[in-house]
């Protein structure tokens, strides 16, 4: 049974560094099938607060689960190299749901639709997901956070309708002031330190403003005024709650508005219950679930649409005004993204986030198990022989910020169960590149490296990594590795740039010393793709059971690109094995 991780209590996402970190903040970016955009850019984003776009220093995709396949099935199928290396981008860190029943606005014997899409929603949970169930404004938390679907669902089952059958105008706007209210007190207590929460909220209908009174006559006992819906809106900025509001397919008028006369007389205001969630939508940034005939279905696009989002750090500004609300847009500059964000947004002062970020440590990072992207890193293992049956895994780490200088790093291999099965702590974060090494039965592992910079600042990563080495005959190999190459030897480093020439190496274990057999290496686009370029390869022996097969990639021939590098072997009876690895060039 796999692990639950507690999450962290500290703010991570707005770290800050003595080299001037500046704020983030946080968007929703989806695909036309409500599907998360797994490669959005800062060129294809621009972000405005208090009406003035800012510059983006970075930005980083946070997995919180993972995301659906595309509902479309007219896209071409196209083949995929797996990664080069694990990175932040892959860590899925779970999600914050709070579920919010306006129990006033159903009522009693009405809550069949609710409790199906409940269902619905709870069957799509993943382990890390943790739900919290609250019927407001009497109701209070019915559930605290936790992942256990079927207690979930029996949390909303105990709630029961409260709305009148003859509810008039008057009594509408009484029960959403007293709903604005107590959500206005509730959503902050509950707000993540860590990662957005997203709230759904269930209701069947709210008031929009009015007076409650004719315009002649001070305002009545029921008067809803704009500024309730306003202070929601702060609220949901400064928690960094994401709205969704799921609503009634029949919800309609209650009764016709009455107009106000010529006199100026007799307006009271809609009783549109329709016009509230309007409202209630324009000040929270949220999108509009409709609940379909049994309910079941209706939670589907949210579970999609809240698989990922996107932090971006953006350039310090001295108007910043930290711990205050601003208004806050995203626009997507590509056609094929719609962007979703808060209409205001509070920025935390980075300085006092960096202070936070001392008391870190990376044991604890590691058995948080929670997505942290502050520090970008890169990771990778490769399989190597070890005496005995076990292998040992080479783990080769680098921090994707050049300026960055790792502090404290540490590493652990956990199994399909949830079982740590290696751990390793750096000695000397500094050295690069950094390397360490666990051992461990053969198998498939999820390698997980956590680590903290001089600054301050903290990054998790994970790569899946096969821990076994390839047969071919009586012989074996182990894992490609990649470097390049330096006068004290092979210098191991995971993503290039412009070096005109990557060096790949593997291990050949098993054998005899006069045994003959033939080796070269394979450049291609695809995995089983024509080869671009065909390399012979050195073969040096290292001792009577170990042959290291080394050759070159010439990097400057090829495009920035993904590439799958295959080492060859040749045995004397014609059996060819191999090991592969995909090799990254980005452009500089």
């Amino acid at each position: 049974m796999r692990l639950v991780w507690l999450a962290l209590l500290v703010t991570l996402s707005q770290v800050a560094t003595e080299r001037g970190r500046g704020p983030t903040v946080d968007f929703i970016a989806v695909q036309a099938d409500g599907t998360p955009v797994p490669d959005l850019r800062a060129a294809d984003v621009e972000i405005r607060i208090a009406d003035r776009v800012r510059t983006i220093r970075a930005l980083r995709r946070v997995a919180t689960a993972p995301s659906a396949p595309p509902t479309s099935q007219l896209a071409p199928r196209t083949s995929r190299l797996p990664p080069p290396f694990g990175t932040n981008d892959n860590v899925s860190s779970g999600r914050r749901f709070i579920l919010v029943v306006d129990q006033e606005s159903f009522q009693a014997g009405r809550e069949s639709q609710l409790r199906g899409a409940v269902g619905g929603f709870a069957a799509q949970l993943t382990p890390l997901d943790a739900t919290m169930v609250a019927a407001l404004p009497f109701g209070g938390v019915r559930l605290p956070f936790t992942n256990d679907a079927a207690r979930i669902r029996r949390a909303v089952d105990g709630i029961a309708g409260q709305a009148s059958s003859n509810e008039t105008g008057s009594d509408l706007a009484c029960r959403t002031r007293r709903f604005l209210e107590s959500l206005e007190g509730f959503i902050p207590q509950y707000r993540s330190e860590s990662q957005p929460s997203t709230v759904v909220l269930f209701t069947a209908g709210m008031a929009a403003p009015r007076r409650d009174a004719a315009m002649a006559m001070a305002p009545g006992m029921c008067e809803l005024v704009v500024d309730q819906f306003k202070r929601i809106t702060s609220v949901a900025g400064a928690a960094r709650a994401n709205f969704y509001v799921v609503v009634p397919a029949d919800i309609g008028m209650s009764r016709a508005p009455v107009r106000e006369s010529i006199a100026g007389v007799g307006y009271l205001g809609s009783d549109n219950p329709l016009e509230g969630i309007e409202h209630f939508e324009g000040a929270t940034g949220a999108s509009r679930v409709p609940l379909d005939a049994t309910g079941t279905g209706s939670l589907g696009r949210l579970m999609r649409e809240s698989a990922a989002y996107y932090e971006a750090e953006i350039e310090p500004d001295r108007g910043d005004s930290y711990g205050r609300s601003r208004a806050f847009s995203v626009r997507a500059i590509r056609k094929d993204v719609t962007l979703r964000a808060r209409p205001e947004i509070t920025l935390r002062d980075p300085a006092l986030r960096a202070a936070a970020a001392t008391k870190l440590a990376v044991p604890d990072l590691l058995g948080s198990f929670e997505a942290i992207t502050d520090l970008p890193l890169r990771i990778g293992g490769f399989p190597v022989r070890e005496p005995g049956d076990q292998i040992r895994v080479g783990v080769v780490i680098e921090s994707a910020d050049p300026a960055a200088t790792l502090s404290s790093v540490g590493a652990l291999l956990i199994a399909g169960d949830g079982r740590v099965a290696g751990r390793w702590f750096a000695k000397d974060a500094t050295e690069r590149p950094l390397l360490g090494a666990m051992a461990v039965s053969p198998g498939t592992y999820t390698l997980r490296v956590a680590a903290i910079d001089a600054s301050g600042r903290a990054g998790i990563a994970e790569d899946t990594i096969d821990a076994s080495l390839v047969q071919v005959g009586t012989l074996s190999l182990g894992g490609l590795m990649f470097g390049v190459s330096r006068p004290e030897g092979l210098k191991l480093q995971l993503e290039f740039h412009n070096e005109p020439v990557a060096i790949a190496s593997f291990d050949i274990y098993g054998g005899t010393s006069g045994q003959r057999l033939g080796a070269a290496l394979e450049i291609a686009r695809e995995p089983e793709g024509q080869p671009l370029v065909s390399q012979q390869v050195t073969l040096s022996r290292v001792d009577d059971s170990r042959v290291t097969a080394t050759g070159a990639v010439p990097l400057g021939a090829l495009p920035p690109g993904d590439y799958v590098v295959r080492g060859l072997i040749r045995l004397e009876d014609g059996t060819i094995g191999r090991v592969t690895r995909t090799l990254r060039k980005v452009a500089r």
